[in-house]
């Protein structure tokens, strides 16, 4: 799962207060209790001795543009509702946690806290390594998380919990390595948050674009992390910063924002002519930065990836994930790839031929649970996706905006016409007219309908 956003007052995962946007995070959202419900459903059907592990790929807490306090507890209602004290939990212990922008800064915790443990455990003298930024994709060294960890193991039933962390990217090879399933949350698809390689690259044309995760990450953290995880949480201006992103939906309110800034930011002079030229100036990098962003990947409605995400997916798949299979295995590429991310909120399922590849690659969206628009987006909804011990994968469409019923999807190479046993297993457990499908069809439709109207609201609000 991805994109859950616990604690923002847009997701259906986090409980509004009656007849307001405001949140209520001591309760558990409609929505939440019923996906827990139908997950139960799905997942207490699971075969074998192994229980499954819980992906949680990015965006999980909202941390940009709520308050710590609400987003933990958000994220307590969600263990509660997943893991109920007095019940067998479903899942496996050990808990994968994939950072995405908006939950970055757990990532940048976290990977601190682990190098200062190394620090401590220097001599005076011995040389100091580098600080990594990211985990070996292929490796598998993922990084205690702290913050999730302490607010999971408050309850007596998960106190043997381990929320495991790795970023940007974390493969599953099959025991041959012909196989492989990557998971990864995808916000370096858009190129807005590779700005800082962007300008440099422009400041100086003739060095070397990155070729490692590692390089990627170094290069544009502190942006991600400011902007994107810490920003929204600073004090007063933090709460501003959350009122300009919610009027980012809004293409007026946008216009609006830039004309004000544009005025605000030039300088009085007594000749109106060049008070109107550097005006126009401002106003014009305001829309390659504000406005920019005001377009980005959720606010395009009309296509699953725009050219720009298109682009950065190829140019991820075919630098970054290639190098670290070409570095991790030899300089082999497994025959058959799966690409697993988030992050647009528009889940779908399509093949791409990137070059480096054997055969076309399998790439799933698992898109989200926020509504990021006043009016209804049919590409947009969430999806869970459920990979078997074959490595076979299939998406569990829950709902798309407009179209609140529950579906299977998987994706076949051109020429493939039989689904995978997967597939036919999943489609009869959701075929049972008594399982808990309608009852979270209906809070989800609910849930959705009154965030157009908040966001509406709260977009032409000034508090």
């Amino acid at each position: 799962m991805s994109d859950l956003h616990l604690g923002a007052e847009n997701s259906i995962l986090t409980n509004l207060q009656d007849g307001s946007w405001e949140t209520d995070t001591t309760k558990p959202s409609p929505v939440l209790v019923e996906l827990a419900r139908v997950l139960r459903e799905v997942i207490s059907k699971n075969e074998g001795p192994e229980k499954p592990v819980l992906v949680l790929n990015g965006d999980l807490m909202e941390l940009a543009l709520t308050s710590t306090d609400n987003a933990a507890r958000a994220f307590m209602r969600f263990v509660e509702v997943m893991f109920p004290e007095g019940e067998e939990n479903l899942f496996a212990d050990t808990i994968l946690f994939l950072a995405g922008n908006h939950d970055h800064n757990l990532w940048e915790r976290s990977r601190n806290l682990r190098y200062n443990e190394y620090l401590d455990q220097l001599r005076p003298g011995e040389v100091i390594r580098d600080e990594k930024h990211c985990t070996d994709m292929l490796q598998h060294d993922t990084i205690h998380i702290p913050l999730l960890n302490v607010l999971a193991r408050k309850y007596s039933n998960l106190k043997n919990v381990n929320i495991q962390g790795a970023y940007p990217a974390y493969a599953v090879l099959s025991e041959n390595k012909h196989k492989a399933v990557i998971f990864c949350h995808g916000h370096y698809v858009e190129s807005m948050y590779s700005l800082m390689t962007s300008l440099r690259s422009k400041i100086f044309p003739d060095r070397e674009l990155p070729a490692y995760f590692e390089d990627l990450e170094k290069e544009n953290y502190a942006w991600v992390d400011f902007f994107w995880s810490t920003l929204g949480r600073s004090g007063s201006v933090g709460r501003d910063i959350g009122l300009i992103y919610d009027k980012l939906q809004d293409p007026q309110q946008v216009q609006l924002m830039i004309n004000n800034l544009a005025e605000n930011f030039t300088p009085a002079h007594q000749s109106k002519i060049k008070h109107w030229i550097e005006k126009g100036i401002i106003h014009e990098l305001l829309e390659i930065t504000v406005g920019r962003m005001a377009s980005n990947e959720r606010n395009e409605p009309d296509v699953a990836l725009t050219p720009d995400a298109e682009n950065g997916l190829r140019i991820l798949m075919e630098r970054f994930v290639l190098y670290e299979f070409m570095k991790g295995l030899d300089h082999k590429v497994p025959q058959d790839v799966t690409f697993l991310f988030g992050h647009t909120h528009k889940p779908f399922t399509r093949q791409f031929n990137f070059n480096g590849y054997q055969q076309p690659v399998k790439v799933f969206n698992s898109g989200g649970w926020v509504v990021d628009t006043m009016h209804q987006q049919p590409l947009h909804g969430g999806s869970v996706l459920l990979v078997d011990d074959t490595l076979d994968v299939v998406a569990l469409n829950m709902y798309r905006e407009g179209n609140y019923h529950i579906a299977v999807e998987e994706f076949n190479h051109e020429g493939d016409e039989a689904h995978c046993p997967f597939y036919f297993k999943l489609q009869q457990i959701i075929s049972d007219p008594n399982g808990p499908w309608a009852a979270f069809e209906a809070a989800v439709k609910a849930a959705v309908e009154v965030r157009y109207s908040n966001l509406a609201g709260i977009a032409k609000s000034n508090n």
